[in-house]
C-alpha cells in the first residue's frame, strides 16, 4: 500500500509542475465571474437555469480532465522510459497503475471540492439557502470521471492518443445512452447495442441534476444517492482491476 501512495504523490508532484492545479483555479475563477455577471437569480426559473448550467459545465470539464490525464500520463513514461525507474524497484507493475490513478483521482477530488463549494455558496450568497445537496451531486460527477479515467488509462497502455479519445467517447456515448434507443436497431445491431448497455455502466445513474434544478426530493433521497456511488464505485473496481492486470500482462 505503501507504494501505490509513492507513486501518487509523485504523480501529484508532476502534476503541479504542468500547471493542472493553477488550471483548475482558474477555470473556478472565471465560474465565479460568470455567475456574478449574469441575474440568474432575479426569477425562479433563472435560479433553475444557473443550476442546470453549473451543474453541466462542471460535469463536462472533469470529464475532459479525466480524459486528458488519463490519456497521457501512464503513455509519457513509457514512451520515455521513465517507467523503469520505477517498476525495476520493489514495486510491482498493479502499485504503479494503481498509485497513477490515485494521483490523478485527487486532481478530480480537487476540482470536485472547489466546484462544488463555489456552486454552494454563490447560491447561498444570492438566494440564503443552505442546498447541501450539490455536494453529492457534483461528487457523482466526480465518480463518473474517475470510472472515465480508469477505462482511459486502460487504453492508453495499447493504442495512441488520437484512437484513445475516439474509443473513450464512443464508451462515454454509449454509457449515456439510454436503453430504449436500442430499439432503433435492427437484428445483430441491436443485440450488440443492448449487450453493450447491459455491460458498460449507465452514467444517467449519476445525474441527480433534475432533483436539484426542480426540486426534486425523490430522485435525489439518500438511499438513492447511496445506491448510485456503490453502482460507481463497483465499475470503478473492476475497470482498476482489469488495468492492473493488463498491466501485469503487458510487455514492456
Amino acid at each position: 500500500m505503501n507504494n501505490i501512495f509513492q507513486i501518487a504523490k509523485y504523480t501529484i508532484f508532476f502534476e503541479f509542475k504542468r500547471f493542472l492545479p493553477h488550471t483548475i483555479v482558474l477555470f473556478g475563477i472565471v465560474f465565479i465571474f460568470l455567475s456574478a455577471s449574469m441575474n440568474f437569480f432575479g426569477l425562479k426559473f433563472q435560479e433553475r437555469v444557473f443550476f442546470d448550467l453549473s451543474l453541466t459545465m462542471v460535469g463536462w470539464f472533469m470529464i475532459i480532465l479525466a480524459i486528458s490525464l488519463g490519456i497521457s500520463n501512464i503513455a509519457n513514461e513509457i514512451e520515455k522510459k521513465i517507467i523503469y525507474s520505477f517498476i525495476t524497484k520493489p514495486i510491482s507493475r498493479e502499485q504503479y497503475f494503481l498509485g497513477k490513478f490515485l494521483g490523478i483521482a485527487l486532481f478530480l477530488f480537487l476540482a470536485f471540492t472547489i466546484f462544488s463549494t463555489e456552486i454552494f455558496f454563490i447560491d447561498y450568497f444570492y438566494t440564503k439557502k443552505m442546498l447541501f445537496i450539490i455536494f453529492p451531486a457534483v461528487f457523482l460527477q466526480f465518480l463518473k470521471s474517475c470510472i472515465i479515467l480508469s477505462f482511459t488509462m486502460i487504453l492508453s497502455l495499447y493504442v495512441s492518443s488520437p484512437i484513445n479519445i475516439s474509443l473513450t467517447l464512443l464508451f462515454f456515448v454509449f454509457s449515456e445512452m439510454s436503453i430504449l434507443y436500442a430499439s432503433a436497431f435492427e437484428g445483430i445491431a441491436k443485440q450488440v447495442v443492448l449487450f453493450l448497455k447491459l455491460a458498460l455502466p449507465y452514467f444517467d445513474y449519476f445525474n441527480i441534476n433534475q432533483a436539484i434544478v426542480f426540486a426534486a426530493s425523490g430522485s435525489a433521497h439518500p438511499i438513492y444517492i447511496l445506491s448510485a456511488i456503490i453502482y460507481g464505485i463497483s465499475y470503478l473496481i473492476f475497470f482498476l482491476t482489469l488495468g492492473s492486470f493488463l498491466f501485469y500482462k503487458k510487455e514492456l
